[in-house]
């Protein structure tokens, strides 16, 4: 890499893409390290329409994936694929990085984590028996939950749009929310409370999964009252937020107490020459147009403010 802006970009979701498309247009040197063979982030995960992006309305993730996908052959920005990120050196101001095996290293005059986040998994209920009974995503599988009782379990949006999408095919859905409080957006709330095959279970978490080749019941414990119970079920979808990818960042830079990076407004951790864009950053809605708004932003910042300085 030349000397000319030389920032390092972790990950390929829409906000890295956004930066990169803004740097590339004004010829700023600069590098995208994409731990997979595809770029997009998670997009590929999401099956359900997308009809708040104003472009145009999208049945699933893929189609946007697939659009971006074509973005970046027509502009081949500069993502270097199967590069998984082990490190960043923030006094040495380095990054190293998996390839093939192999472990390389890249300076940075100025790097991104656009890392993003990905959907939590309860290791604990990972029963290779059962393994077909239990949901991550429901799309794909609706008609496998015709005429069954389904729990899902969850708070935020996921776990309310899942819960509506499902009392279509199944003939009684339990939400199960282990606060006494929603993460999710008050009107599906209150449209799931209008749904009576939806019961909802408040302060409460599962503690096991009963049953053989099949799910049978569930045992959940109400934190409230202090006592356990027996649900009985067929299928069981886990809605359960998701975890962010930060697990290179082992030092120098800034994480709040689930492991996103805290940036200021202008996107800057805890250390000057880092930046931080997209589902990484702490407290930020998990929006596509925001992580594309913040990628350009960023990259205008940079033309603007900071490379004229170096270049």
């Amino acid at each position: 890499m030349g000397d000319k802006g030389n920032i390092v970009i972790v990950g390929s979701g829409i906000a890295a893409m956004s930066l990169s498309a803004t740097l590339k247009l004004a010829n700023v040197n600069h590098v995208l390290l994409e731990k997979s063979s595809h770029c997009g982030g998670i997009l590929g995960e999401i099956h359900n329409e997308l009809d708040d992006f104003v472009v145009g309305i999208f049945e699933n993730g893929k189609e946007i994936e697939k659009a971006v996908a074509d973005f970046n052959k027509k502009y081949n920005l500069p993502i270097q694929f199967n590069s998984e990120v082990t490190d960043i050196d923030t006094i040495s101001k380095t990054i190293s990085y998996l390839n093939s095996g192999e472990l390389h290293t890249v300076k940075y005059n100025y790097a991104v984590i656009a890392s993003g986040s990905r959907f939590k998994i309860l290791e604990e209920f990972k029963n290779a028996k059962l393994k077909n009974e239990i949901y991550y995503r429901i799309s794909p599988f609706l008609t496998d939950f015709r005429q069954t009782a389904v729990a899902v379990i969850g708070s935020g949006d996921n776990a309310t749009i899942a819960a509506l999408r499902l009392i279509e095919y199944a003939k009684k859905v339990y939400l199960i929310n282990r606060s006494n409080k929603w993460t999710s957006r008050k009107d599906l709330v209150k449209e799931v409370k209008r749904h009576p095959e939806i019961e909802v279970i408040m302060n409460s978490s599962l503690k096991e999964i009963v049953g053989d080749e099949t799910i049978n019941k569930i045992v959940v414990f109400n934190n409230q009252e202090g006592r356990s119970s027996e649900i009985k079920i067929d299928k069981l979808v886990l809605k359960l937020g998701y975890l962010p990818n930060s697990n290179f960042m082992k030092n120098g830079i800034e994480l709040d107490s689930k492991g996103y990076v805290v940036v200021n407004e202008k996107y800057q951790t805890s250390n000057e020459y880092v930046y931080a864009i997209g589902d990484i950053v702490s407290g930020v809605y998990k929006r596509i147009a925001i992580a594309q708004g913040q990628g350009t932003s960023l990259g205008t910042y940079f033309l603007k403010e900071l490379l004229p300085s170096i270049s």
